[in-house]
């Protein structure tokens, strides 16, 4: 997505009008340079510009959504504004097949992709490069020496110039002063079993991803091959394992789509996203450990 949690109006009052609009020009540019990246390396992940429904879980919400695209602030450049379309309670069949929101916004600028399949084209591109992956090989310490850095690890040590952090959500006591600014957030998916092409269709029958404005948010697509729904979710701050959570998931899923009743989850699967306490990504450099990390779900 484009989307950096704050808005303009908070962003403008933290840092400036000046920064805010920097900020929020990352989150476009963002969107953009990923595509044209996925399109030049030739990285097959099912990316595409979809779309997404924003759907409001209750009429109050929906007057708050239609209000912040109608009234977007007027001091952000042309280009920086998001293409929305509001779609009332009585339209948004067409875009979801459910009676259980209150309408909701059309975004259609974002875009959705395999990740899976995304972080296996990153891997092989940068094996491809000359690049030494070495996968289930956790770092134990990092030391410093002169310039460098002595990195412990389970399967031995190593000397580098440079170290880079990008733990997110499983940020831990290897590196404490990052450990402190981030909260990490368990978050579960599950997929139902393959469901008839037309069932699908009638659900999600423009292939939208789709979010709501919950607090516990839950958000959800078609898969790529469209023959299953993915839906996901945060039951509780708590919760570590997919399958205590997978079933409460479900009844949400059912409660939206009471279409799937008697549908039979196939998958479930959870992991630890990072919030920031400002609610930015942040990417910089402490103590010469290079760091980018803090995504608040938009990673």
């Amino acid at each position: 997505s484009t989307s950096i949690k704050p808005d303009y109006q908070q962003l403008s009052r933290q840092y400036g009008a000046e920064r805010a609009n920097r900020i929020i020009r990352i989150g476009f540019e963002a969107m953009d340079w990923i595509g044209d990246f996925i399109k030049a390396e030739g990285i097959a992940c099912d990316f595409q510009r979809c779309g997404r429904f924003y759907a409001a879980h209750s009429p109050r919400q929906f007057e708050r959504l239609a209000k912040k695209f109608q009234q977007q602030d007027s001091r952000l450049p042309q280009e920086l504004t998001t293409e929305a379309e509001i779609i009332p309670r009585a339209e948004q069949r067409r875009e979801i097949g459910s009676d259980y929101y209150y309408g909701g916004v059309l975004q259609p600028q974002y875009a959705s992709l395999d990740p899976a399949r995304y972080h296996q084209g990153l891997l092989e591109r940068a094996q491809a490069a000359g690049a030494s992956v070495l996968s289930h090989c956790p770092v134990t310490a990092l030391q410093r020496e002169g310039s460098d850095f002595i990195v412990h690890t389970a399967r031995g040590k190593l000397r580098a110039h440079d170290v880079i952090v990008a733990s997110n959500g499983y940020t831990g006591a290897l590196t404490p002063w990052l450990q402190r600014r981030v909260i990490p957030i368990g978050s579960t998916i599950i997929a139902t079993e393959p469901l008839p092409p037309e069932l699908i269709n009638e659900l999600i029958p423009n292939n939208r991803t789709l979010v709501d404005t919950r607090r516990l948010v839950v958000y959800y697509r078609a898969s790529p091959d469209r023959r299953r729904i993915l839906f996901g979710g945060r039951v509780s701050l708590q919760e570590t394992e997919a399958r205590n959570s997978a079933p409460a998931l479900h009844a949400e899923l059912t409660r939206i789509f009471p279409q799937l009743q008697n549908s039979k989850i196939s998958h479930a699967w959870m992991g630890f996203i990072a919030y920031s306490f400002d609610a930015l990504p942040h990417l910089g450099q402490h103590a010469g450990v290079h760091y980018a990390m803090g995504y608040c779900g938009s990673g």
